[in-house]
């Protein structure tokens, strides 16, 4: 069973909040690996595994589509060509932001997971350790790869400012490219957009994600996704996290205005390549 469609990234741009949205469609149904993780990382990560391990997470409901959502695929060398190689006419969905405050929420998302402690919790020193924080933020450079091999009538690109500022027309559009009925609220759409969270309580978080990967492996997904739909997820984690102002340490001016500069051609070839004013990138 292949997907009808692909969330390829980016990361740290609203993909989470993005997959509950179409996971919340009645004629949408989105593959979920055992651990409760949105992402297969199959064409990035796992293509060793074979075909039949990657369509096993897919099951057509009804007159449906099917779709996944992995965000390290739009920064993967491997990932367009071998998607185009199984399925040349899929449809693709990307989303981006603000490439600075992509690569601070990066950062952001390395210490809510423990990966990062000691000197690099500063963002300055952590830059130098990982260099996929800016990487990921050059989005031109990925799309254009990705056009290698796709028509650009199959990549529907979201800017993050979009769904901030009209999720509703953002949304309508996003289900007329997938062909299904664009009529339809998801009961999430006008929720704050997740960001990187720090819990006030560890065990409780590991507590909540070890029920819903038991209960997926005992065939209960149906009811972490109606959860979901209900925003039960979501509810807890803002009761169990740390403000921001707590967890994480500011990025300093002049990081910023040194990021700007990096970006800024980047920036430029991909207004022009998607016919987008993104004068706002540059401050």
């Amino acid at each position: 069973m292949k997907p009808d469609f692909i969330g390829i990234g980016a990361q740290k741009c609203a993909s989470t909040w993005l997959y509950n949205i179409l996971i919340s469609h009645p004629l949408i149904s989105m593959a979920t690996p055992q651990d409760g993780d949105k992402d297969t990382r199959f064409f990035s990560y796992f293509y060793d595994r074979g075909f039949e391990w990657y369509e096993r997470y897919f099951e057509k409901r009804g007159n449906g589509i099917i779709g996944e959502y992995s965000t390290s695929y739009l920064y993967s060398l491997d990932a367009p060509a071998r998607i185009h190689g199984y399925s040349p006419e899929i449809r693709l969905i990307v989303s981006l932001r603000h490439p600075v405050e992509r690569a601070f929420s990066n950062h952001k998302h390395e210490i809510s997971l423990g990966r990062v402690s000691g000197d690099n919790l500063i963002f300055e020193n952590a830059l130098k350790n990982n260099p996929l924080y800016l990487y990921q933020s050059l989005y031109y450079t990925h799309l254009s790869r990705w056009l290698h091999h796709f028509d650009k009538k199959q990549i529907f690109i979201i800017l993050v400012d979009d769904l901030k500022e009209k999720p509703e027309k953002t949304i309508h559009a996003l289900y007329e490219f997938l062909g299904i009925d664009s009529a339809y609220k998801p009961p999430m759409l006008y929720e704050r957009i997740h960001e990187t969270r720090i819990p006030q309580n560890i065990m409780l978080e590991s507590s909540v994600k070890k029920v819903s990967t038991c209960l997926r492996r005992i065939g209960g997904a149906s009811i972490i996704d109606y959860l979901k739909s209900k925003n039960i997820n979501r509810k807890i984690y803002k009761f169990n996290s740390k403000s921001e102002e707590e967890a994480f340490l500011p990025m300093k001016e002049e990081t910023k205005a040194f990021l700007l500069q990096y970006f800024a051609e980047e920036n430029r070839k991909l207004a022009d390549l998607i016919n987008r004013d993104l004068s706002h990138w540059s401050r």
